[in-house]
């Protein structure tokens, strides 16, 4: 078995718990009678479409040769390539529209599978250096522990405001969103700034809209800029 699929499963067992420990006691979760089996039936349809998306993004961006061949499509782990921003999307759109059609609160789920979603990536980047022949850069482990610090403020701060009421739902998935477009160009400019390389990587544009779309609907879902003026205000 290649290296990768066995670090997409330890993901993927690091995702399901953290959706269980967040999910299992919610109140709104329970008024609408949306139980553990249906989430984690959920995850495991999403993981399956964000992988598409991964690939297919990864086809389209870089290789379109593998979309011609659909064995070299389907068989990633012996014709390697995955787009995580392809994934990412493709997962929160396919998110979107299922809880819709399902009735499952859209934004409180969104929220969850963020925070998730945070939890595995830091276990990914590090079984992707430890089990591959890559080079495990400073950049890698920097990489590493800004993830999990961004989880320990997601779960420990950003989830109990949710809970109490202070943030409303869907906000923690534009933050997620936002900082991961963020830290993903920033990552790749940093990685490969020299020649201006960054600047042929289709996916930097892709992640810079995505910035710009997340932080305006933030803006507005939190009357960001209302509370920016009232402490303009108070200060002047």
């Amino acid at each position: 078995m290649h290296f990768f699929v066995v670090v997409l499963f330890i993901c993927l067992l690091v995702f399901l718990f953290c959706i269980y420990f967040l999910s299992h006691d919610d109140l709104l979760f329970l008024r609408k009678d949306v139980t553990t089996e249906k989430i984690f039936n959920l995850v495991f349809i999403d993981f399956l479409i964000g992988l598409f998306f991964a690939r297919l993004f990864y086809g389209a961006l870089h290789d379109l040769s593998i979309l011609l061949h659909p064995l070299a499509f389907v068989l990633f782990p012996y014709f390697p390539g995955l787009s995580l921003v392809g994934g990412v999307l493709g997962a929160v759109a396919f998110l979107i529209l299922y809880s819709k059609n399902k009735n499952i609160p859209q934004a409180r789920i969104v929220d969850f599978f963020s925070i998730s979603f945070l939890g595995a990536l830091p276990v990914g980047i590090l079984g992707y250096y430890l089990l591959s022949q890559a080079r495990f850069s400073i950049g890698a482990i920097i990489l590493v522990l800004v993830y999990i610090a961004i989880f320990i403020f997601f779960i420990k701060f950003l989830r109990e405001m949710l809970l109490k009421g202070k943030i409303k739902d869907g906000t923690i998935g534009l933050i997620f969103l936002s900082l991961f477009s963020f830290i993903s160009i920033a990552s790749n400019i940093a990685e490969e700034f020299r020649g201006l390389a960054f600047l042929r990587q289709p996916e930097n544009f892709i992640m810079l809209a995505i910035l710009l779309i997340s932080v305006f609907i933030l803006f507005r879902q939190e009357n960001l800029l209302t509370e920016l003026v009232k402490l303009k205000k108070r200060f002047i």
